[in-house]
């Protein structure tokens, strides 16, 4: 990973690495969940790397959400894994109209790999 240019996937793993934690929305109905963009028949879950730019996407429909702190180790050793399981993509920082990249999830985890490296 660069660290003179980079890409807004490469930001979310660095500073998720700083901080030591990631953040999705919860609710007793479980985790925010969207369609894909891009993919048909997909699903993308949405992750930031700080509990303020989760807690931005917690209005209207999702006035219901709070945002909840993942370690970043059990992100990377099961979450990670269960989301490639599943073939579900991942959504990582997306900005307040809910675009962004969606990545697989062995992706993500390369990339973390390559950080600790």
């Amino acid at each position: 990973m660069t660290s003179q240019n980079p890409t807004p996937v490469d930001l979310f793993v660095m500073v998720s690495c700083e901080s030591g934690a990631i953040w999705g929305l919860y609710c007793d109905d479980g985790w925010v969940i969207c369609d894909s963009a891009i993919y048909e028949e997909t699903d993308v879950m949405p992750f930031w790397s700080s509990r303020e730019a989760a807690a931005i996407h917690c209005v209207d429909e999702w006035s219901d959400f709070e945002p909840v702190a993942i370690p970043l180790e059990t992100f990377i050793d099961q979450w990670l894994v269960d989301l490639a399981d599943d073939g579900v993509m991942l959504g990582p920082d997306w900005g307040m109209d809910l675009s962004g990249e969606e990545v697989e999830a062995a992706d993500i985890a390369d990339k973390y790999l390559t950080i600790s490296a």
